[in-house]
């Protein structure tokens, strides 16, 4: 539901009534599309009706803001408003090159985590490469179920690690397998923790771009008696294709930013243990 800025967005608040004092009664373009993309962080959806009458524009006003924000791919149209744009993600090879500080705290929490002799099942992607790393330093006498042959080679360093990698179709751009094959290995195993990223996390649930990869995680997280999800706070309320938990499955959600708002309390209600990694 679309409301008037509050006290808690004062920079929007002052920003929004300058330009009403610039522009009349009525906010700028510019205005408009700021007002807009704040309150689809805030709701995964919006009425066009409803900001009209907030931003005291006509119908035929939103509609062209909502048609220029489209083109510009800050959000999807739909009938009669507009929702958050699913997220897309870098290559591999870009994500590794972000985020690397939150990745590497998150990582450090997760090694103090596992201790001697437990059975992990490691999903594929760039957080988790940094967990592997970690691990491959700090662990000893871990299994380690993967799919992911980059993470097979980082923990390959350690050699008190055994490695089990899962059968399945190679994923070429993404360096990891997938497929019925791939399921069926992992449902054949139980482990201790199952320990998988996301493309976003948000009030109604966790999620990856990649269906595939997306299929493969929800099966490691069935499989474990403990569900920990790691993302940085870059991920947190992104929507993507494919919800591939949903909080209540998961026991721990390792980041380096204290949630808020929806997220926050998705958490609190599923009884999700929050960490938050110091950098």
């Amino acid at each position: 539901m679309v409301s008037e800025p509050t006290p808690d967005n004062d920079t929007d608040t002052v920003a929004m009534r300058k330009s009403r004092r610039q522009d009349g009664d009525r906010f700028s373009k510019t205005a408009r599309h700021k007002h807009i993309i704040s309150q689809l962080t805030a709701a995964p959806t919006l009425r066009a009706s409803e900001l009209a009458a907030v931003l005291g524009v006509s119908g035929e006003t939103i509609r062209r803001d909502l048609m220029e924000l489209q083109h510009q791919k800050l959000i999807n149209r739909t009938y009669g408003g507009a929702s958050r744009p699913f997220a897309l993600e870098p290559s591999l090879v870009d994500r590794k090159r972000l985020m690397i500080a939150e990745r590497e705290a998150i990582a450090a929490v997760i090694a103090d985590i596992v201790q001697p002799n437990e059975v992990l099942m490691l999903g594929a992607g760039a957080t988790t490469f940094h967990v592997a790393r970690r691990l491959a330093a700090k662990a000893r006498d871990i299994t380690v179920i993967i799919n992911d042959f980059a993470i097979a080679g980082a923990l390959a360093a350690n050699p008190s690690i055994r490695i089990l990698c899962c059968p399945g179709r190679y994923h070429s751009t993404e360096g990891y397998v997938f497929g019925t094959q791939t399921i069926a290995s992992i449902n054949s195993y139980e482990a201790n923790r199952a320990i998988v990223g996301a493309t976003g996390v948000g009030g109604r649930g966790i999620n990856d771009a990649d269906e595939e990869a997306g299929a493969i995680y929800g099966a490691m997280v069935k499989r474990a008696a403990e569900a920990i999800i790691v993302a940085d706070h870059s991920k947190f309320e992104q929507r993507a294709l494919t919800v591939f938990a949903q909080w209540t499955e998961i026991d721990r959600f390792v980041t380096d930013r204290q949630p808020e708002g929806a997220l926050a309390k998705a958490l609190r209600d599923a009884g999700t243990e929050v960490i938050v990694a110091q950098r």
